[in-house]
């Protein structure tokens, strides 16, 4: 029998799974998405099919709450018919060259194909997809399972290759939810396949990871608009304040800092000197414009949060042509 310390040390030297997150966090994640559909249209190439991206499978928790959200929007699975067999029938009968389970596999398949929503979730770890995959299909039977299809590998790839396979450039995800370390390498990614005005959530367990995110987007001039940070607490909720700012002193002590230099009567001569000097300013003030903005972050309320992490909200913008009229 192993000891306990041995116990121990298997528990330390095993790898570690995704990690957990409570329920009550994941009830107001799928709240402040705001998801709303409605019942399957008796055509259904009427409009494209609602489709959510989550990236970061991790337990399938987030996964199986969404496919909740968005299960009224499907048509019901297809029941297999109930075939009794008899000693002389074989247990698994065949049916025109088609075992029962192939016409149940096939049937399933057909109802893919009409589906009005979409659970896409991605993980990089074969390992965790494959274990979240068991945790949404030994839900209620798996009545929620056939709305998620499962993907393993890096998002910006996925999407890149969705884009390929549909033939279009077209956006077609309602949301996208990143629960990944690295979300803010990501977000330029995300622009051509989520629809305007669609929301993109990124869960992350720092605020520091939520303001480099809020940077990235300033610095990029991303089509992202900021919506609310919040943080996930147990059973709580606390708003906070992320946004870039720089202060108002700055350009006016850039420009007093500058050294002033004793006129010259040599007119030709002066004013060139004068001219470099003004785009070597220009040049400064350029430059701690772009370095002199800091990142405020600080909660909205003075309540404590213990535990959950902190839950970012941006909307997708329409880009607007850098052009502007005369008029």
């Amino acid at each position: 029998m192993p000891t306990s310390l041995e116990r121990s040390r298997d528990k330390l030297s095993s790898p570690a799974r995704a990690p957990h997150i409570a329920l009550s966090s994941r009830h107001w994640q799928i709240s402040l998405l705001d998801i709303h559909v409605d019942r399957p249209s008796p055509d259904p190439d009427s409009e494209p099919p609602f489709e959510i991206l989550e990236a970061g499978t991790g337990h399938g928790a987030l996964t199986l709450h969404l496919s909740r959200a968005i299960h009224a929007a499907n048509p019901p699975l297809p029941k297999t018919p109930s075939i009794t067999t008899t000693e002389e029938e074989p247990e698994d009968a065949v049916y025109l060259g088609e075992s029962m389970s192939d016409l149940g596999d096939s049937a399933i398949e057909s109802w893919k194909q009409n589906r009005r929503a979409i659970i896409h979730t991605l993980d990089i770890s074969s390992k965790h997809s494959q274990h979240a995959k068991k945790i949404v299909q030994g839900f209620r039977h798996g009545m929620y399972s056939e709305n998620v299809d499962f993907h393993v590998g890096d998002i910006s790839d996925w999407i890149a290759k969705q884009q390929a396979s549909r033939k279009t450039d077209k956006p077609f995800l309602a949301h996208v939810f990143l629960d990944l370390p690295n979300a803010n390498s990501h977000l330029a990614n995300v622009i051509p396949a989520l629809h305007v005005n669609g929301l993109l959530a990124v869960f992350n367990p720092s605020i520091t990871q939520i303001a480099e995110c809020v940077e990235r987007i300033r610095e990029q001039r991303m089509p992202y608009l900021l919506d609310q940070v919040i943080e996930l607490g147990t059973g709580t909720i606390r708003e906070w304040d992320v946004r870039a700012v720089r202060p108002k002193a700055t350009v006016r002590k850039a420009g007093a800092d500058q050294p002033s230099e004793p006129s010259s009567d040599e007119g030709v001569d002066s004013e060139q000197r004068q001219a470099a000097r003004d785009s070597e300013l220009e040049a400064e003030l350029s430059k701690q414009e772009e370095e002199k903005w800091v990142m405020v972050c600080r909660p909205k309320v003075g309540e404590m949060v213990v535990g959950g992490g902190f839950l970012g909200l941006w909307r997708r913008m329409e880009i607007t042509s850098t052009k502007e009229s005369s008029d």
